[in-house]
């Protein structure tokens, strides 16, 4: 039996192997890179065959670099990201590139299954939702609806764990681990049969590995290909492995009920171990059995906290260790400096996207050491109010085993333990993910009983932080501020955007409108990019709605416009490239659009100006606002009698082809702008396509008052605070020197 047990984990840029001994020392560890491509905002690609060729080289390398005999390595075990999806044909061969855990591309997707009232969806948020776009499900509900070709010959819609997996071994099977925490799957309940039925891709669950392995089972033997390709022994062992960071929650020892792991960098992970089942508001799970038998997880997350002290780092030019030294020298309180951590949302408990950062308190007897230590409590109190979430679900963790650059803070530990009066726990081996999966090697080897044997003689505790017990009273009253803090901001935010969206609601005559389109968004980060070009400005917002026909494979429907409106008030000006608009007038009122265009080449119109009235009765009915579109190629002497009667409230003119922005401007647009506002001086003339600094002013001087400006805005050379202002001047004053006012 061999001596040693190698831990692999495929990261985000690179895979990594380590070898371990049993005691847990990690002799060696060897890193290759791999690349990521991003063909269109929002979305991430990586090639399943380059993660061969890193595994290759990494395992090769680490046996290398520790001089160990290959003959004495007794097992591997593979934790990958979660959930990076590929699709394969039966021999195991990609059919495309595979989705990577953080693509965004299901966005409209996931919104839609969020809509369900289904009982797979009790682990996202205790069914209130988000339901992730990283997840399985809308990431192959995208593939059937978007690349049909593919999904259809898809032996197998799986992860990049699973396709490792196939390729040491042959075999095709899936992990518990992975399955129930991002698949919608549960141990005793099974596969999420209802849900699948509902969205229409029943036949998923054909494509979906048949054997479900719990973590450290035995996969297969390695082949004779991936032994010669590898330098390893034919025959040795390969166990299960799962998710990058629940299989570090096994490297940091945390597998018993009353035990968590928080696993920080630029944000936080807070994962917990239960022997209780139960969903509750602001926190996710719990995932049944999805580390080992018994065990069920329960899930937080903080957003912005390594990276908020980061960008206060950048700010002052300084380094850490000259920061946290000054900060250790500020009383707790920071002497009425209040800080919200919120700079990029909350993700947990609040679950609020347009949340932001907060500084509050300044007096100009505070330093920079008070800024630093507000926002370590800040994200302190953060975590608390997480924990708060859980404890109402009868979860509190005794102890929480932490890993991440920010524990080389003695304050950021001390602080954490102090607010929230939990002991936090640092280990000998930082590198979790690798260390777990070497665990589960050697489980798989029958080098120990169990897991929990294995945890015990591979995991080594370095130090314990303890909470002072005299500062529960000092931050109990900070956290209450803190807490008081993010509900004033949230209602102050919310009465300011009322106010805005009864302003918007009520668009009239000539005021120079910015209209950005959603197409050239970060769809990872929408709610976000969109509430902040409605701070800069951009009272409108742009939404193309695609049934697959104006542009092929690609659709785009209400339920996005339903997701926006939860998120903020701006007003939604919806452009339906669809055939059949009036089929769509309904679901668009319910889901909070505040404008409905469509267009008049349409199959539902016609070019037929009797239906289009009709269409327009229709629409106005409902109280949305009503636009009437025109592709590059139709002329605008076609809908004048339209504009006359004055039954529209805007004329959107497209100077590119209907599809994703980037597309050159097309100045054959000008003359219709000159033409139709000749025709009517009141009616707002939107433009759509190509719209930049350069050409802003000459549409604005032929009559238009709205332009479509996405990747300017969205993706320009600015920042939108400075780039939304610009183009509403660059508005203004060439609608002052337009001379084609009818009189």
């Amino acid at each position: 039996m061999g001596k040693y047990v190698l831990g692999i984990d495929g990261g985000t840029e690179s895979l990594r192997a380590s070898l371990f001994d049993l005691q847990g020392s990690q002799l060696a560890v060897y890193s290759a890179p791999y690349d990521t491509t991003y063909p269109q905002p929002s979305w991430a690609e990586q090639t399943p065959s380059d993660w061969i060729e890193s595994l290759k080289k990494a395992v090769r390398g680490v046996i290398e670099t520790s001089r160990v005999n290959a003959s004495d390595v007794a097992c591997m075990c593979v934790d990958t990201t979660c959930c990076t999806v590929v699709a394969l044909d039966e021999a195991g061969v990609a059919l495309r590139p595979a989705i990577l855990w953080m693509d965004m591309r299901s966005a409209e997707q996931a919104d839609r299954i969020s809509q369900l009232d289904d009982p797979a969806l009790r682990v996202n948020n205790g069914g209130m939702g988000p339901v992730s776009a990283e997840w399985m499900v809308p990431k192959a509900l995208w593939l059937k609806e978007n690349e049909p070709t593919v999904y259809e010959q898809a032996a197998y819609i799986v992860e990049y764990q699973d396709y490792v997996n196939h390729y040491l071994t042959g075999r095709m099977c899936g992990s518990i681990n992975n399955m129930t925490i991002r698949w919608h799957y549960d141990a005793e309940r099974g596969w999420p049969e209802s849900l699948l039925q509902s969205l229409g891709i029943f036949d998923l669950m054909q494509k979906w590995p048949k054997d479900v392995l719990k973590l450290g089972d035995i996969v297969g033997g390695l082949s004779e290909k991936a032994s010669s390709e590898l330098g390893l022994v034919q025959g040795m062992p390969v166990a299960q492995g799962g998710a990058d960071a629940f299989v570090g929650m096994i490297g940091l020892g945390v597998i018993k009920p009353g035990q968590m792991a928080l696993l920080t960098g630029s944000s936080h992970l807070h994962l917990g171990c239960t022997d209780r089942m139960f969903e509750s508001p602001g926190v996710w799970g719990t995932y049944r059995n999805a580390v080992i038998d018994g065990v069920n997880i329960v899930e937080g997350g903080q957003t912005s906290t390594g990276s908020i002290l980061a960008w206060l780092k950048r700010l002052l030019s300084e380094d850490y260790e000259v920061l946290n030294r000054e900060a250790e020298g500020v009383a707790p309180g920071c002497d009425g400096v209040l800080s919200l951590d919120h700079f990029q949302g909350n993700r947990t408990p609040f679950t609020d996207p347009l949340s932001r950062g907060a500084i509050t308190g300044l007096s100009l007897a505070h330093t920079r050491a008070h800024l630093y230590r507000s926002l370590i409590e800040a994200v302190c109190y953060g975590t608390e109010c997480v924990l708060e979430a859980m404890r109402k679900g009868s979860y509190s963790p005794e102890s929480i085993v932490v890993a991440g650059g920010p524990t080389k803070s003695e304050l950021w530990l001390q602080c954490h333990a102090d607010v929230s009066q939990i002991p936090f726990v640092l280990t000998k081996v930082s590198d979790a993910p690798c260390l777990g999966s070497a665990i589960l090697a050697a489980v798989g080897a029958n080098l120990f009983e169990d897991v929990s044997s294995a945890v015990k003689a591979m995991v080594h505790v370095e130090r314990v932080i303890k909470p002072n017990p005299d500062m529960k009273s000092v931050y109990d009253s900070y956290l209450k501020q803190y807490k008081t803090l993010y509900h004033t901001l949230a209602n102050s935010r919310q009465t300011v955007a009322s106010r805005k969206r009864k302003m918007a609601a009520s668009v009239k005559g000539l005021r120079p409108i910015i209209s950005p389109s959603i197409l050239s968004a970060d769809f990872a980060n929408l709610a976000q990019e969109v509430a902040a070009v409605y701070r800069a400005g951009s009272e409108w917002i742009h939404v193309d709605i695609f049934d697959g026909n104006f542009v092929p494979n690609l659709t785009i429907g209400p339920p996005v416009v339903k997701s926006l409106r939860k998120h903020t008030d701006a007003f939604l000006d919806c452009h339906l490239c669809v055939l059949n608009p009036q089929n769509y007038v309904d679901d668009m009122h319910k889901a909070g659009a505040s404008q409905f265009t469509f267009h008049f080449e349409t199959l539902g119109v016609d070019y037929d100006l009797q239906k289009a009235r009709q269409l327009i009765s229709k629409i106005k009915s409902t109280g949305m606002q009503v636009g009437i579109a025109l592709a590059p190629e139709t002329d605008a002497e076609m809908i004048f009698p339209l504009v006359h009667e004055n039954i529209l409230d805007t004329v959107l003119l497209l100077s590119v082809k209907p599809g994703f922005g980037g597309q050159k401007f097309m100045p054959s647009v000008l003359p219709k702008v000159e033409a139709l506002r000749r025709c009517n001086s009141k009616i707002n003339i939107e433009v759509d396509g190509g719209i930049n600094l350069e050409n802003a002013p000459l549409v604005a001087q032929a009559g238009a008052n709205a332009l479509v400006a996405g990747t300017t805005v969205f993706a320009g050379p600015k920042p939108v605070d400075e780039i939304v202002p610009e183009l509403v001047t660059l508005i203004s004053n060439g609608i002052e020197r337009c001379t084609n006012f009818s009189m």
